[in-house]
């Protein structure tokens, strides 16, 4: 190898270099640029090495997020992933000075990535903290070199249009060290609206319209039969459901009658434990409101003179929202001959001789 760079070095000086040195000085300056390069593409391939997260992952209750604006770090807490909007969150704030000066003239104000939302109110909750709130916005007129402020505060807020359903949001920060003014965005974890669904159970005797659905004595005469009609009502804005029921119970007096009507899903009663259930597999929100009625007999007796007698209870709901993962439940109002729902009838509710 050396003999064959010997034989090379030769007659390269005798072709080149002999006859003008500046053949040698442009070999050389290629040289040590071949060498500069070579070196350069070592130091990128040792400090490009990717990092890996080796922590296992979970499932959290609660979401947080942290990062370090300069000389500030910023912590927050959120106690849900899901949330009504018009509804408080809780969330677990934390500042810590980080720098090497003290930090003076603190604001946090929350800002959307869209105009799609808007922050109602900001409360904080813990009484200790030297946090304020300003205007919907978050206050500390101090943070000294190492020191750390907690703070527990509510945030409500409210969605302008009914999509998108996902809030995207930010703190707006600004502080100042020494002479100079920072102003950072630190990203909160992104929040997934629940839908508002309304569920309604009312019973008539004529409907809204003043057409008669009913028919028998009313007000109700005790040993006479009354054919109420009864109709539950979905109203669901935000989010598709899955799986609604609507379910309730009919009282001693009251039987089921044949008339029924369903705008979707299916209408199961079972007479051993005399329960009406109403079930859609899906509720989707581009079809508007959904209903189902159905038709009851109040046979009231002597003992009921006097009184507005049950027509409908233990009316209950379930649903689960198709974007969130949200189970939603509720109660309502046990149904009797007072009729609120009805302006025509509504008040003929005692039952008569």
């Amino acid at each position: 190898m050396s003999n064959r760079l010997k034989i090379w070095w030769e007659e390269r000086k005798a072709k080149h270099y002999l006859k003008s040195h500046w053949h040698l000085i442009a070999d050389v300056i290629l040289l040590f640029i071949i060498i500069a390069l070579v070196i350069n593409l070592i130091v990128i391939k040792q400090t490009a090495k990717p990092k890996v997260d080796t922590n296992p992952i979970g499932h959290v209750s609660k979401i947080t997020a942290t990062t370090t604006l300069e000389s500030l770090a910023v912590k927050s807490e959120i106690s849900a992933v899901n949330i009504y909007s018009g509804k408080a969150v809780n969330m677990h704030l934390s500042l810590e000075n980080k720098g090497v000066q003290d930090l003076s003239a603190i604001n946090l104000s929350p800002v959307f990535l869209n105009n799609s939302f808007v922050v109602n109110k900001i409360e904080n909750t813990s009484a200790s903290s030297s946090l304020k709130i300003k205007n919907n916005k978050i206050v500390l007129e101090k943070l000294a070199v190492g020191e750390t402020v907690n703070a527990d505060i509510l945030v409500t807020l409210s969605a302008k249009t009914d999509s998108p359903r996902a809030v995207n949001w930010s703190f707006k920060t600004t502080y100042k060290e020494g002479d100079k003014t920072y102003n950072n965005l630190y990203d909160l974890n992104t929040l997934k609206l629940i839908t508002n669904l309304k569920v309604k159970a009312a019973a008539y005797y004529n409907s809204q319209l003043g057409d008669q659905l009913g028919s028998g004595p009313i007000p109700p005469i005790a040993d006479l039969p009354t054919n109420y009609w009864i109709f539950f009502e979905i109203d669901n804005n935000g989010n598709d459901l899955s799986n609604l029921t609507v379910s309730a119970k009919l009282p001693e007096s009251v039987t089921l009658s044949n008339g029924k009507t369903l705008s979707a899903g299916d209408l199961i009663y079972d007479e051993s434990q005399k329960r009406v259930t109403w079930s859609v597999k899906k509720v989707s929100v581009a079809s508007g409101r959904y209903q189902a009625g159905f038709e009851i007999q109040l046979l009231p007796t002597t003992k009921q003179i006097g009184l507005k007698p049950l027509l409908l209870s233990n009316i209950s709901y379930l649903a689960t929202d198709a974007y969130t993962g949200e189970r939603l439940s509720g109660k309502l109002p046990y149904i009797d001959t007072e009729l609120p729902s009805d302006a025509i009838n509504q008040g003929q509710a005692k039952v008569q001789k």
